[in-house]
């Protein structure tokens, strides 16, 4: 009897959890789901759904209902059956969605859903054995509140705090910008693009114009916004305070905070999660000391060009790459920026079996006429350790709306106090004591 009641507190609780997190992260869920073969709408829609019949059968079990046993047996096999799957075709290391975005499917994560799946067989096989109502009330109440406190812990680390300011994108931090006597806060937003529209009313609430890509050019044109959705706070005289590419509600109201700061209307808050000037500092790139574990090996400035957000040039902060820009796959294997075409370490184009090809797809040969064998195609994350002597891991992402469809910035951790262009590593991005040293980018084909 208690058995049965723990066993189905334990499942209820991770399903609650995974429910919860796949509500809190639903561009990142969709990113993963493409890990599983969907992509557009079955990408948005897959994650909502699963999410909610996550939390309906987790409701059943917490509940007593006997099928809901039955019905979490057959859902978390599924669940280990498409995981093991995914893992025969090639895709060890995706994101797998189990319990958010962060998760990546591997052979441990099979085992995890199976032993799930176990436990809720033998709940389903032994639910004759109820618990006594008032223990059941008791174990379903602490579930729930368990759930709560993960997912909310998750949804504050899910995003970083601020906003993603770039010297070189949008108009100048003070420089005059004519939007309008009423034009205190601006935001930016395009007709085609899902997260602008999920903001608009959050910036409405702050006291934002919102300019429409369409309907306000001029301003558009003024303000040279590199994409939607973005932000841009103002003095009373029309002198830009702040800026940046917001994803969030709290990112939005973190532009409108430093522009109150930088105005001199409230303090200055604790810099260490902001990413302000992590994509934009220009300076000290070369020559520059990369970590305490590396001292004496400096980057060279094509290590680390970085044509990673929408096209744009920054600086020397992207993790190397064999062809410049660092563009990978979803399992953080190197793309060639231009086309995505998958690349060997060397930076060749490649087939599926991994062997070298020309521009017209035929293999490369050698002097004899024989065709080159593969070589070695390293996760560009890993690689970068490597180079550096670091032990490196993709943690944190960054999404933003790139020619009609959602990119990922990947950050590329490590614990080293200095990321690659000698600046300050950043803290609050990553996992554990993990700092970012680099990064990369995904390009995937979700709308946004």
């Amino acid at each position: 009897m208690l058995l049965n009641g723990l066993i189905a507190t334990i499942l209820g609780t991770v399903l609650l959890v995974a429910a919860g997190l796949k509500a809190v992260d639903r561009t990142g869920a969709a990113l993963a789901a493409g890990t599983f073969g969907l992509h557009g709408r079955g990408a948005r829609g897959a994650p909502p759904s699963l999410a909610a019949l996550e939390a309906l059968v987790a409701a059943g079990l917490l509940a007593g209902w006997g099928p809901a046993a039955w019905a979490a047996t057959a859902m978390l096999s599924a669940f280990a059956a498409a995981q093991a799957a995914a893992i025969a075709a090639g895709r060890t290391g995706a994101p797998c969605g189990c319990f958010g975005a962060r998760g990546r499917i591997s052979w441990g994560s099979v085992a995890r859903t199976a032993l799930l799946a176990a436990g809720a067989a033998l709940l389903a096989l032994g639910a004759a054995a109820a618990m006594p109502v008032a223990l059941q009330a008791a174990a379903a109440g602490g579930a729930v509140l368990v759930a709560a406190v993960l997912v909310a812990r998750a949804a504050g680390s899910a995003a970083p705090d601020g906003a993603l300011e770039v010297a070189t994108e949008g108009p100048p931090v003070g420089a005059r910008l004519e939007l309008g006597a009423d034009a205190g806060f601006a935001f930016f937003t395009s007709a085609g693009c899902r997260l602008c529209r999920s903001l608009v009313e959050s910036a409405r609430e702050m006291g934002a114009r919102v300019y429409d890509e369409r309907e306000d050019p001029e301003a558009w044109a003024a303000a040279a916004v590199p994409g939607a959705p973005y932000a841009v706070a103002l003095s009373a005289d029309g002198i830009v305070l702040a800026k940046g590419t917001v994803n969030t509600r709290r990112q939005l109201a973190s532009v409108l905070a430093t522009g109150r700061v930088r105005g001199g209307q409230a303090r200055q808050p604790e810099p260490a999660r902001s990413r302000r000037g992590f994509l934009a500092s220009a300076t000290a790139a070369v020559g520059a000391i990369v970590a305490a574990r590396t001292a004496g090996s400096l980057v060279a400035p094509a290590d680390a060009d970085a044509f990673h957000i929408c096209g744009h040039t920054f600086t020397t902060d992207s993790c190397p790459h064999p062809t410049g820009i660092p563009r990978v796959d979803r399992r953080g294997y190197p793309l060639r920026g231009r086309d995505g075409h998958p690349v060997d370490d060397l930076g060749r184009p490649v087939d599926a079996r991994g062997a070298p090809v020309g521009p017209a797809g035929k293999p490369l040969l050698d002097p004899d006429g024989r065709a080159l064998p593969p070589t070695s195609r390293t996760r560009v994350c890993l690689a970068a350790g490597r180079r550096y002597g670091l032990a490196t891991r993709t943690d944190g992402t960054w999404s933003r709306c790139c020619d009609g469809h959602v990119r990922t910035i990947m950050d590329c951790c490590s614990t080293s106090p200095k990321r690659i262009n000698g600046d300050g590593s950043l803290r609050g991005y990553c996992y554990a004591d993990r700092r970012v040293f680099c990064v990369v980018y995904y390009q995937s084909r979700i709308p946004c």
